[in-house]
Parts: C-alpha cells; structure tokens; sequence
C-alpha cells in the first residue's frame, strides 16, 4: 500500500511548495530572458507559465498518490470499518448530527 504518514505528510507539502516556488522563480528569469532576446508574447509570457503550470500538476498528481488517492475531504469514506454515528435503537430523531 502506498500510504504516507500523517507525521510526514506536511514535510511532502512544504517540500512541494519549496520546489514550485523554485520552479516559480526560474519561470520568471526564462520569461525574462526570453522577452530580451525579442520572442514575442505568446512565446516569453505563456510558455513559462503553462511550463509551471504542468509542474504544479504533476507535483499535485504525486502528492495524491502518496496519500493514496483518498485526500482528507474528499467525501469517500476511509474503508468499511467506518460505523454510521447514530444509533437508531437509542430513540431520538436518528439523524447522527444531534449535538
């Protein structure tokens, strides 16, 4: 299973972010440099951007497959030993948001 630990899971995410920013900041100089060298917009403006753009995506698909495909939030449950909250024998409305 490839599973990653709740403990490291914040150190993958900051790492992600550390290299999209690096990646951001080279982005920016070959955006830069291209806008120099004469290239014109759709060559200095958007090709860096959809370059950095790609990156975030595959950091992002990455990132899903080391939680394993089941972020927190996503509104699937965790597996089938997972109980509903209510308990419909104890009487009351039975919803399970009872406070």
């Amino acid at each position: 299973m490839r599973r990653i630990s709740p403990t490291v899971f914040p150190l993958v995410l900051l790492g992600a972010v550390l290299l999209l920013s690096l990646f951001g900041a080279g982005a920016g100089l070959v955006s830069f440099l291209l806008l120099r060298a004469g290239y014109g917009f759709l060559v200095w403006g958007l090709l860096p951007f959809l370059a950095l753009i790609l990156v975030a995506l595959v950091l992002v698909a990455g990132i899903w497959w080391l939680s394993g495909g089941n972020l927190p939030g996503s509104g699937r449950s965790s597996g089938p030993e997972e109980k509903p909250r209510g308990d419909s024998r104890r009487g009351g409305s039975g919803r399970g948001d009872d406070v």
